[in-house]
């Protein structure tokens, strides 16, 4: 059975709603791809739906509309990633689905029921809901500092808890076909376009085709909707009967009262205030004596009251329940029961209509092909387990081993020892006198088995508990372990060495391997190890694993599949040589954690490891380590290298990366590892600029501005440095000159004074002289000095030079001392003195 998660939009926390929209029915988890919904006001409390189990009803509650804006927010992120996404043009029509669908939602809250996995451990539905809010709480963490951070590396997959154990990375599950980008998620009921239309038309009502065509003119009092079998209850002067579809009136109006057809093809009519049972020919199947007749799920079975007790009719109206309860009957989940007037047990019976007794309802549970279990309560310490015919198969033990999970097989523990019993068979396979049943999860031809390792002692086996041919398959022996590869292949262990066995072929190897570890290849399923060797375990054969194999699953992707020991071994089996614990360790780091320790060693100056770092994320193929790692042997004092910073550059710009292909531009431009080659510079930086790299558009407008180069272009610089004052990385100064060289002062000044207010000294100068001038501005002498004294504080000396000018010549601030003060200060800087402020000195 696969146990579903429920997501609703609803109004009503609690309280289910006709207005209620079921979103998702989904297997056995959350999906990720719509966790971004869960991420403001979560809280606990029953659910809309399933919460007929009182102490086992608890329901996630999330407030909807900052829940949907944030996914929205999270697709447009990953929009914005286009290396991260396989089928661009399939991911955008599947967000506009997703973005359609969830305008169209109008409830205040968005309800997550997982109700049936919750089910799955003892544990109190209400602590696991706990955790599953947790849970999803820190998945939305690690999305929403990826989205803060706008990058996608972020989503680590081993960093995320609870995600499908079936993908091993987030692009992979991204990218699964038969996901269709997190819109298969959505559930979306098959609506049939109606074939009729129910009009009304002087307060009387009649029936329409789809064209429009009148089936039957409006006659009726009242013109309910069609049920299952495709008739619908009309009344006329007091009197109910049926009509179908094609407007045939298929049972006359002659009830005083008359219900809709039920599944079962069963429905509740009345005459004279008694009520029967009648078929759709209109056939009479029950008398009509009951005082109240009330449908019981599909209709199979009705709650009838007679003489003011009630009891059950099926169908035919044989009574199944006899009339002697003053409460109606109730549909548990695979039971039955009924209230019991001032007393808090009730009566259970099961699916057969088989009394079991009376019991506390919450202390009832089906466990399916009719057997129920009656868990411990007040006055009763263990559990029971009660047959289809009503008796118990067990008695009295301790409680159900809910780690299995075998189609028909139940674990039972009594007495601290486990047994097994037959839902089928409804009788043991196994006595309570093992030591542990335990479920290895052994699957045939795709589907589970009721194959168990039993254990009883320092002896195991396995053994099939199919109801067909109980039997032990592997007789129990003194294993130390015993795994199950795939099919009649399983792994045994003595003496901590292992052999292989094949069932279906009878062959067993002899005990030659020192570890065996299963494999997600699609050569073979499982890795036997011995020594330095690898071979790959395929039903047929036991062979020499090929070592580019090996390699590739000692990388990040399988990480999450095999155990870092085993990933060592495969790594040194791939390498074919020895290693280094540390440089085994460095390998088998995930990229991610490599470049965050990168990072961390670079913010301390620890260079050496920043490179030791990065080299191996860069190894493994990531490119930001790439950029970070060329960038170091660019410009890091003591660890220049121009040839490995230009192979790093160049291998990340291959790669696709902007900051890479910024940095090879550089690179080009100034000859680094490189012969000087302007029109490669242009290339790379204009590609790093196309993906809105803004340092790539400020280093073009560098190159456009630079006076001495053959693509000196102002216009095209300005462009450039526009764009990336957009993108959000403005050079103010490079903006106020080039406004200030084609006579635009008024925006000079403002770009300087942007310049100047971010402390660019350079900016602060200029914005002095165009004070100092008039140009933009009113002529502010004040403000002048002020700004080229800025100038001054931030180490540009050529303002010496334009205050001597201010204090020899401006009116009313003239000053000779402090005139010569600035020009024996511009001297002492190696600055020109112009031949004016010389001249000046000699009057």
């Amino acid at each position: 059975m696969s146990h579903r998660t429920y997501l609703y939009n609803i109004n009503t926390p609690s309280i289910a709603e006709n207005a209620d929209t079921m979103m998702m029915e989904w297997g056995y988890e959350m999906p990720l791809m719509l966790q971004p919904l869960l991420i403001e006001g979560g809280f606990i409390s029953g659910n809309n739906y399933n919460n007929h189990v009182e102490f086992n009803d608890s329901g996630l509650y999330y407030h909807a509309k900052p829940g949907i804006e944030n996914l929205k927010r999270f697709y447009d992120f990953l929009e914005d990633q286009p290396e991260l996404i396989e089928n661009i043009e399939k991911f955008k029509a599947a967000r506009d689905k997703l973005f359609n669908y969830l305008d169209q939602l109008d409830g205040s809250y968005l309800h997550l029921d997982m109700w049936d996995v919750l089910n799955m451990e003892d544990k109190p539905h209400a602590e696991q809901a706990k955790d599953w809010m947790a849970t999803i709480a820190h998945n939305n963490q690690v999305i929403t500092l990826a989205m803060d951070s706008g990058d996608h590396s972020l989503l680590n997959y081993k960093a995320l808890k609870d995600v499908s154990p079936a993908f091993t990375s987030f692009p992979k599950l991204l990218n699964y076909e038969d996901y269709d980008y997190g819109w298969t998620c959505i559930w979306q009921p098959y609506e049939e376009e109606s074939a009729f239309e129910i009009f009304e038309e002087n307060q009387l009502w009649g029936l329409k085709d789809k064209n429009g065509a009148v089936l039957l003119n409006p006659q009726f009092d009242e013109f309910y909707n069609f049920g299952p079998h495709d008739l619908a209850v009309v009344s006329k002067n007091g009197k109910f009967g049926y009509v179908d579809t094609t407007g045939r009136i298929a049972l006359p109006l002659i009830w005083d009262d008359a219900f809709d057809f039920e599944h079962s093809g069963v429905a509740v009519v009345a005459m004279q205030e008694k009520m029967g049972l009648i078929n759709t020919d209109g056939t009479q199947l029950t008398p009509l004596i009951y005082n109240d007749l009330k449908a019981i799920e599909d209709g199979d079975y009705f709650n009838a009251k007679t003489a003011e007790l009630w009891g059950v009719i099926n169908t035919s109206g044989a009574v199944v329940i006899h009339f002697e309860h003053e409460n109606e009957i109730q549909a548990g989940y695979g039971f039955y029961h009924i209230e019991v007037t001032d007393q808090k047990n009730q009566k259970i019976f099961n699916q057969y209509f088989n009394y079991l007794g009376e019991f506390p309802l919450q202390t009832v549970e089906n466990l399916e092909n009719g057997l129920l279990l009656i868990k411990p309560h007040k006055g009763f310490n263990f559990s029971a387990i009660y047959k289809k015919d009503g008796t118990p198969l067990i008695a009295e033990f301790e409680k159900i081993r809910r780690e299995t999970d075998f189609p028909d097989l139940l674990v039972l523990k009594k007495g601290k020892k486990y047994g097994a019993i037959s839902r089928k068979n409804e009788d043991f396979v196994l006595p309570c006198e093992f030591d542990a049943i335990l479920d290895i999860g052994i699957a045939m031809k795709g589907y589970k088995t009721d194959m168990a390792l039993v254990q009883q002692g320092d002896q195991k086996g396995i053994y099939d508990g199919t109801a067909e041919r109980l039997s032990w398959i592997i007789p129990p022996d003194n294993y130390q372990q015993i795994m199950w590869l795939d099919e009649m292949v399983f792994a045994l262990q003595k003496n901590q060495s292992w052999c292989i066995a094949n069932l279906s072929t009878n062959d067993f190897s002899d005990f030659a391997f020192d570890l065996v570890i299963r494999q997600p290849g699609e050569e073979g399923f499982a890795y036997a190890l011995k020594a330095a060797e690898v071979y790959t375990i395929t039903e047929t054969a036991i062979r020499p694993t090929p070592k580019a194999v090996a390699l590739e699953h000692a990388g990040d992707d399988y990480a999450y599949h095999f155990e870092y020991e085993s990933r060592k071994r495969l790594l040194v089996y791939g390498k074919g040589k020895k290693m280094e614990e540390q440089q085994l360790q460095d390998e088998l780091t995930d990229i991610h954690t490599l470049f965050e320790l990168a990072g961390e060693a670079f913010l301390l100056e620890d260079y050496a490891q920043a490179i030791r770092f990065y080299t191996v994320a860069s190894e493994k193929g990531y490119t930001p380590a790439m950029n970070n790692l060329a960038h170091i042997y660019y410009m890091v004092k003591g660890y220049e290298d121009d040839q490995k910073a230009f192979f790093w550059y160049q291998k990340g710009a291959l790669a696709d990366n902007e900051n890479a292909m910024n940095g090879l531009g550089m690179c080009y431009k100034s000859g680094i590892g490189c012969p000087v080659d302007i029109d490669k510079a242009l290339y790379w930086l204009n590609k790093a600029a196309d993906a809105q790299l803004a340092l790539a558009n400020n280093n073009l407008g560098d190159i456009y501005a630079e006076d001495g180069l053959i693509p000196f272009n102002l216009g095209k610089a300005l462009e450039h440095f526009q764009a990336a004052a957009k993108q959000g990385e403005p050079k103010y100064n490079w903006l106020g000159y080039l406004h200030d060289s084609k006579g635009d002062y008024e925006k000079a000044v403002e770009y300087y004074q942007l310049g100047a207010d971010q402390g660019n000294e350079v900016s602060a100068y200029n914005l002095g002289i165009l004070y100092c001038y008039g140009l933009g501005t009113e002529k502010n002498i004040a403000s002048a000095i002020a700004y080229l004294e800025l100038s001054l504080d931030l180490g540009y000396h050529h303002a010496h030079l334009e205050l001597a000018k201010i204090y020899r010549n401006e009116v009313g601030f003239k000053d000779e001392k402090k005139a010569e003060a600035h020009i024996k200060a511009a001297r002492a800087a190696d600055l020109e003195i112009p031949e004016e402020l010389l001249t000046n000195k000699n009057r």
